[in-house]
């Protein structure tokens, strides 16, 4: 019998404490920088941004664990043999162009009925909200005694997703588990993601840098070219900026969550569809033609390059995150979100039939690769939480499929389930979370903690 809907109404004071742990946490830096030797492997931040959140689960009154090896960190109520697992992620995305921030991106502020701050939508508000509803669970004794919930915080999600995999190797999975990262009202199936970088041949006296990664839509480019103040007037105003004493130009793009690269505007491809412009002898090079050919009328999905990669997941899409200069050439960094049903062998296959027609002298690097997730619509862990949104918002909606990538790819029995419907604001400037979204978000967090403990009860 399914338990009944648990409507609960935070004081004032409570929300706005909750909201004052969000805030604080995202003040925290933590982008993830990993390194063998250092004795903080993802960074002092990100450290410190575990440190933050374990000393707040240990004054709700949960049991707390750190790994000696500063790995990552859980926290946990109860000592039921059965773990419900929740898995959050305290690292966050570069704040991108920091002109474009209403403020700074690690000082957060509240504008009316929004927080603003990286890290608060992804994932660090969706962390605090579970905790918060895990609060409730101990205090409204709600929690069978068969049963633990068991927070788990990752270091290094928007990267190698290293943090996490350590867990797994030293715990296990959990009996069944969600992850607050990704989008309303769950997700069933992921795309696999594939990072790829293209080398090619350098334009004599061009040089260019944007992007700091590639899961990020560039929101600014660099570039130095003799005369290339002249570019500006190919351009809206507002649009580019001028150092005259480097004799850099900088175009100014929009950044965004590279699994949705039609939500931004990307820096890197303005900037070379007005360079083909302003420098038409250059068409017939090599990267100037990859550009106009892949990426014309806002269309993401290379089908030039991937032909008929679409499946019940979608279609195929590509965001261009970064270029580097070097000696001899640029360096293209690209995020690939591919359908369920392809291979990485058929996207290494095909993208080098196409550079050997196009240049054979563009270099192709593949970098990693992260496996696709489907679990099935009828699963009972789906049908549990997708009864518990569709009644919070009196709705009678269908699990999704996204290009973005969760922990719950590296887990059995796991799925992405909630904090948003806006997803694409996620690594984008002004990052926010709305205040009735996050209402919302603990009422769902604490129904879905509430009536997962009937898992083995369901048919």
């Amino acid at each position: 019998m399914k338990k009944e809907y648990i409507r609960y109404k935070q004081t004032k004071k409570e929300f706005s404490q909750m909201i004052d742990h969000m805030a604080q946490l995202c003040k925290i830096p933590s982008i993830s920088k990993f390194s063998k030797v250092n004795t903080y492997p993802f960074g002092i931040d990100c450290n410190n941004a575990l440190n933050y959140i374990l000393k707040l689960a240990k004054s709700f009154g949960f049991i707390v664990y750190k790994d000696p090896k500063k790995m990552y960190g859980f926290a946990q109520l109860g000592n039921g043999k059965k773990i419900i697992g929740i898995l959050a992620h305290l690292d966050v995305v570069p704040e991108g162009d920091k002109e474009q921030w209403i403020s700074d991106a690690f000082s957060p502020i509240i504008e009316k009925d929004k927080l603003f701050g990286r890290g608060s939508l992804d994932d660090k508000g969706p962390a605090i909200i579970n905790l918060y509803a895990m609060k409730y669970i101990k205090d409204k004794n709600l929690l069978d005694s068969k049963w633990s919930i068991r927070i788990i915080f990752g270091l290094s999600e928007e990267t190698n997703m290293l943090s996490m995999k350590t867990y797994l190797k030293d715990f296990g999975t959990p009996y069944i588990s969600y992850t607050p990262d990704g989008e309303w009202p769950l997700i069933y199936a992921e795309k696999l993601i594939y990072h790829v970088n293209l080398w090619f041949p350098e334009i004599p006296n061009l040089k260019l840098e944007a992007g700091k990664v590639v899961n990020q839509i560039p929101d600014s480019i660099y570039a130095k070219y003799p005369e290339i103040n002249n570019m500006q007037s190919l351009f809206k105003d507002g649009e580019t900026k001028y150092d005259e004493t480097k004799g850099i130009l900088k175009i100014i793009g929009k950044s965004g969550h590279g699994s949705t690269p039609e939500k931004g505007d990307n820096a890197i491809i303005k900037f070379f569809k007005a360079f083909q412009e302003f420098m038409p002898k250059f068409k017939s090079n090599a990267l100037l033609k990859f550009i106009t050919q892949n990426f014309v009328d806002d269309k993401f999905d290379l089908e030039n390059i991937f032909p008929k990669y679409e499946d019940y997941s979608g279609k195929l899409s590509a965001n261009l995150g970064m270029i580097r200069t070097i000696p001899g050439h640029y360096i293209l960094g690209f995020d690939l979100r591919v359908p369920v049903t392809h291979s990485r062998s058929e996207i290494f296959s095909d993208l080098s039939k196409y550079v050997a027609k196009l240049n054979n002298k563009i270099q192709i690097e593949p970098i990693s690769t992260k496996p696709a997730k489907r679990i099935d619509k009828d699963d009972k862990l789906v049908k549990i939480l997708m009864e518990t949104h569709n009644e919070h918002y009196g709705e009678n909606l269908e699990p999704i499929a996204i290009g973005g990538g969760t922990y719950a790819r590296l887990f059995d029995r796991c799925v992405a389930f909630g904090s948003t419907k806006y997803m694409h604001l996620m690594h984008g400037p002004n990052e926010y979370f709305t205040f009735s979204e996050i209402k919302d978000s603990l009422d769902i967090y604490i129904n879905a903690l509430y009536r997962l403990q009937d898992y083995d009860d369901e048919k």
